[in-house]
């Protein structure tokens, strides 16, 4: 009887590690928190058997600026000491870790200028599950990627924002888990709009890639999105582009954050 519970124990462990693989799959997150127009906190990490491998910031501001720059205070820079220490905290262990950060006077250090209540771990939680509900930014390896989970038929809406602006932005329509409908509400970079009616070369180019995307999923099912990690076989090149070199994650994470948030209209 002892034999059969502790077989049947290993079983269950196995199949939570494989749910947790299939969750999490290996690759490289983003996820942002943003309050009151800022982006208080980016995070890039990667994770390898749903274990956090690494984990950078890629900012982290407030309403006194920006903490990551030569010239932050010392406050500041003492803040950003404990948001390295939590983050540092979960390197080598699994997603499950994220909850200790609910305790951080348990993980980081009361230092000059600056004591843990200051320090919003709470923004570094948020950005975590954004990061992990976008799935990945980019594979690593040879990432095998879980199957999408139904989804109500309706209307979606996602995003993917970055340095303080929204980059990508998109609605799409789900009918019987395939997508009937998607077009770009917005898609900028660094202050050029690809959606203006005046843009000029290469700027139609470019948008013309990116449409060509999201044309792809049109009439397939919501787990094409995988496809698109390896646009160079969906995007045609155009002069001086490359179709494989598109930003293609930053459309996979806006229609997996518009997915995470459900529908936006029942049909």
């Amino acid at each position: 009887m002892r034999r059969l519970m502790v077989i049947l124990a290993a079983l269950l462990l196995g199949a939570s590690c494989a749910l947790a693989d299939a969750a999490y799959p290996d690759g490289i997150y983003r996820g942002f928190y943003y309050d009151g127009g800022i982006e208080q906190i980016a995070i890039q990490f990667e994770l390898r058997g749903g274990v956090f491998d690494s984990i950078v910031y890629r900012g982290v501001k407030y309403k006194d600026g920006d903490y990551m720059i030569d010239d932050a205070s010392d406050a500041q820079k003492a803040t950003l000491r404990q948001y390295q220490q939590l983050a540092d905290y979960l390197i080598g262990k699994g997603v499950e870790a994220i909850d200790d950060l609910y305790s951080p006077y348990d993980i980081v250090d009361d230092v000059d200028a600056v004591t843990t209540a200051t320090m919003q771990s709470s923004k570094l939680i948020s950005a975590l599950w954004d990061g992990l509900n976008r799935r990945p930014y980019k594979l690593v390896d040879t990432t095998k990627l879980p199957k999408a989970e139904p989804y109500a038929d309706g209307t979606y809406r996602g995003a993917y924002m970055e340095d303080g602006g929204e980059q990508v932005a998109l609605e799409f329509t789900i009918r019987d888990n395939r997508f009937t409908e998607i077009a770009y509400r917005t898609l900028q970079y660094r202050g050029e709009d690809y959606l203006a009616q005046d843009a000029g070369e290469p700027v139609r180019s470019i948008a013309g890639q990116f449409q060509a995307l999201i044309d792809y999923l049109v009439g397939k099912d919501i787990a094409g999105v995988n496809d698109l990690y390896r646009p160079g076989e969906i995007v045609p090149d155009v002069d001086g582009f490359s179709g494989a070199t598109i930003r293609a994650p930053k459309v996979i994470s806006a229609i997996w954050d518009g997915l995470g948030r459900h529908a936006y209209r029942l049909d």
